[in-house]
């Protein structure tokens, strides 16, 4: 009877495992369902989405913060077919002979219409994106500039490390077809090691490389003469972050190095804050998710019970509270564990 058993149960992991059995031997029409291995990957492909009709209208509003930077906030929330992906904040700055955008948002459709937008305030076009970090929501417009106005595109060599043309991220995957379309994955012009000063159409920047911090090579752009930082991830308000691929004490230096440049406006990747009160939500968030996970650790708490101990209640009642803040806890514990 158990041989039987056992004959039965080798059957059938034989038959599930038959799709990744010589995998590297199968004939497919699209290699980027390969990973980088060269494995075939299940289930991971989506096809096209109905494509007819007229482009996703993302209804658009520039918002001025300063004299020369406006900016387009998006959704407090996760991105969804619904949202077409608008929940990240993506900005302009107004040079003397162009515009030079800062992240470009989610999909080709998305920087065509901030664009249109921005043209109505000044027709520039726009010589210089600047990308902020690798997280899909912040960059997937590049394309149309780079196709449109000829921009160089400027950011963190992890884009170009990470994702390569005909990719699927998770924007494409998610969003339907009239708000994707278009949008091609296209590689960072120029990309730098560390902090650099530059000056682009008539002003001056500092492109200011934190480090590990939300990912895994994280950059804010300081306009000194207009005392005007945009610091994307780095800082949220309003919101609980994600910190899934980022970590506290990085997290914590980045916010000091954005602290310590003169300014009088921030502009976080997501939220609405933006005066001289726009980090300190950011800086309370973690310096507390620090100091209770190591008084935790020190208590011999363990860490499938740290997320009971470690509530943050102080932030309850900020928008994606339950679904993001507990892992953010119990990623913290991994890495402080180690402190």
């Amino acid at each position: 009877m158990k041989t039987k058993i056992i004959i039965l149960l080798s059957i059938i992991a034989f038959v599930i495992a038959m799709p990744f059995i010589f995998n590297k031997s199968v004939t497919i029409s699209d290699p980027h369902r390969l990973d980088v291995d060269g494995n075939f990957i299940l289930y991971e492909w989506v096809e096209a989405r109905d494509g007819q009709g007229p482009d996703w209208d993302y209804n658009l509003t520039p918002v001025q913060v300063s004299d020369r930077v406006w900016c387009f906030f998006g959704a407090m929330e996760m991105p969804t077919k619904e949202n077409a992906g608008n929940m990240s904040n993506s900005c302009y700055i107004k040079g003397d002979d162009s515009w030079i955008a800062w992240d470009s948002g989610p999909s080709y459709v998305f920087a065509k219409q901030a664009y249109e937008a921005m043209s109505k305030i000044a027709k520039l076009p726009v010589s210089t994106v600047i990308v902020s970090h690798e997280h899909d929501d912040h960059w997937l417009g590049n394309n149309y500039y780079k196709e449109v106005h000829g921009a160089e595109i400027m950011g963190p060599e992890s884009i170009n490390v990470n994702y390569h043309k005909g990719d699927q991220t998770r924007m494409v995957k998610a969003l339907y077809q009239n708000a994707i379309r278009k949008t091609e994955l296209v590689p960072v012009d120029k990309s730098f090691k560390e902090t650099v000063n530059f000056k682009i159409s008539g002003i001056d920047f500092e492109y200011v490389n934190v480090g590990y911090a939300h990912s895994e090579d994280d950059w804010f752009l300081y306009l000194p003469k207009d005392k005007v930082v945009l610091v994307a991830d780095v800082v949220m308000n309003g919101r609980v972050t994600s910190n899934r691929d980022g970590i506290i004490i990085g997290q914590l230096e980045a916010l000091k190095a954005i602290k310590a440049r003169d300014w009088n406006h921030l502009v976080p990747g997501h939220g609405f804050i933006t005066d001289k009160t726009a980090a300190d939500e950011a800086v309370r968030y973690f310096t507390l998710i620090k100091d209770e996970v190591l008084k935790g650790i020190e208590e011999g708490v363990r860490p499938d019970d740290i997320t009971k101990v470690v509530t943050l209640d102080e932030f309850r009642g900020k928008d994606l509270y339950y679904l993001l803040s507990s892992g953010n806890v119990y990623r913290a514990y991994e890495e402080l564990e180690m402190y």
